[in-house]
């Protein structure tokens, strides 16, 4: 049960073009386009609100530039495990999923779970996910090319296939590095 002083909680279910945004205690729901206009329009009635922590899954990148904009307003962000969130949607008997669900089920799963810390955000741990992900993806486009190459691929195609992938590697360890830093390599075993 919340206290009336907790902080009032918003759970937040992104896609690509919108998120869908509810207020669980005040029984509040709202839709924002996925532009500046639409990240205005959300910290504002947040504000109007008195929000004080946003919850949201993790959706495949898209949450990043929300949870940005809230961090920026001030505003607690808690980026959630979508499989969590799911888990704790079935053990309270909502079986259904769509996003007025969604966003009732993360709001009630960040104010049931309250006391767990919010994450710090971290812009350098994010960057480095993010070209860790990035090289992780070109290697594995590597591999799959080097495959087809061992199939009758004419030459000059093997040969684009060979260079491509690695100097995109190699272009993105030299961002990465810094000069107290190792390569990516060292913390992802298996992609070099």
């Amino acid at each position: 049960m919340m206290a009336q002083n907790d902080p009032i909680v918003v759970g937040i279910d992104v896609a690509k073009d919108k998120v869908d945004a509810c207020i669980r205690r005040l029984a509040l729901r709202q839709t924002f386009p996925s532009t500046p206009q639409g990240h205005r329009k959300l910290v504002a009635w947040l504000r109007k609100h008195e929000v004080g922590k946003a919850a949201m899954e993790a959706s495949g990148g898209y949450e990043r530039d929300w949870a940005k904009v809230l961090r920026q307003a001030g505003i607690e962000v808690r980026i959630v495990d979508p499989k969590r969130v799911r888990s704790f949607a079935l053990s309270a008997g909502r079986l259904a999923k769509n996003d007025t669900i969604d966003t009732e089920m993360i709001a009630w799963f960040a104010e049931t779970f309250d006391a767990a810390p919010s994450q710090a955000h971290d812009a350098a741990r994010e960057e480095l996910a993010t070209l860790v992900k990035a090289r992780k993806n070109l290697i594995d486009v590597k591999t799959r090319l080097q495959s087809q190459n061992e199939h009758a691929v004419p030459g000059p195609v093997q040969k684009a296939h060979a260079g491509c992938p690695s100097k995109t590697v190699v272009l993105i360890e030299r961002e990465q590095m810094r000069p107290s830093e190792p390569p990516l390599s060292c913390f992802c075993s298996g992609l070099g």
